[in-house]
């Protein structure tokens, strides 16, 4: 288990990990995958959408952001790691579309493809596939990141955003690794910029207590920042898992039943 923290709470962190998801009934059919392609100004991008069985084309849906190590055109590590990986195991707990861009260089932000990615979310309307109103963002590490950013351009977008071990100001500047030394404060312009844009929106921020990779103060900064606004926000700050919090994240039932509800 691990400790939820709503708005109003004061942060108790739990020592206890997260318990093994329980075997689930074997679905009537499996994922369905769609492969898809997308050049925007010469660039190429592959993208997937995800139905597992319960989820109903045209209804609910999720836009996950992956993280660093997943970047690439060949379009399929994108989906080996966090809220895919976390479908396939548990199919029935995410009745969810899920659109999952691949951005194809490392050093860049998720904002940087910004274009694209909406272009993505125009196609899967277009196609039937998701309903624009019903669309929900989510994403681990420099995909938490994408979150936070994406989220907090288009508000009027998405219905709630999950992110997870993300940071608040952009780390990858004209293809370096941009300052990981200054800490975030909650009352940091970027911080203070970025809980102004999504205080209506709920959010659900995850993080790993011990993160060595992005520390838990980028989450806590933005968590405290919104809680000054009232805004809807939960905090769940993971022991004992490193960079690693998205496995416990994606494997929370809680998670799930939030994402359903904020997409009825």
């Amino acid at each position: 288990m691990f400790t939820t923290l709503s708005s109003a709470a004061v942060l108790v962190l739990s020592m206890l990990v997260a318990q093994p998801d329980a075997p689930s009934e074997p679905s009537e059919r499996p994922v369905e995958i769609f492969d898809q392609t997308l050049e925007i100004d010469g660039q190429q991008y592959a993208w997937s959408i995800m139905i597992p069985p319960t989820a109903e084309k045209g209804g609910r849906s999720l836009l996950f952001l992956h993280g660093y190590g997943e970047c690439g055109t060949d379009g399929e590590k994108q989906l080996t790691v966090g809220l895919p990986a976390a479908i396939e195991k548990n199919p029935d707990r995410w009745p969810f579309v899920v659109i999952v861009p691949q951005k194809p260089t490392h050093n860049s932000e998720w904002e940087n493809h910004e274009e694209a990615v909406l272009a993505m979310i125009e196609q899967a309307t277009e196609m039937g596939f998701i309903d624009p109103e019903r669309l929900a963002i989510t994403g681990l590490s420099q995909g938490g990141h994408g979150a936070i950013a994406l989220a907090a351009a288009h508000p009027e977008m998405f219905a709630a955003a999950a992110p997870v071990c993300g940071y608040v100001e952009p780390r990858f500047r004209e293809g370096e690794m941009g300052d990981r030394s200054t800490r975030a404060m909650h009352s940091s312009p970027g911080v203070v910029a970025a809980a102004e844009k999504l205080k209506e929106m709920p959010v659900w921020l995850f993080h790993g207590r011990d993160d060595t990779i992005v520390p838990v103060d980028e989450s806590r900064a933005l968590h405290m920042a919104l809680t000054k606004l009232d805004a809807p926000v939960k905090y769940t700050e993971v022991p004992d898992t490193g960079h690693n919090s998205w496995d416990a994240a994606y494997r929370d039932a809680d998670l799930a039943l939030w994402l359903r509800k904020h997409t009825e």
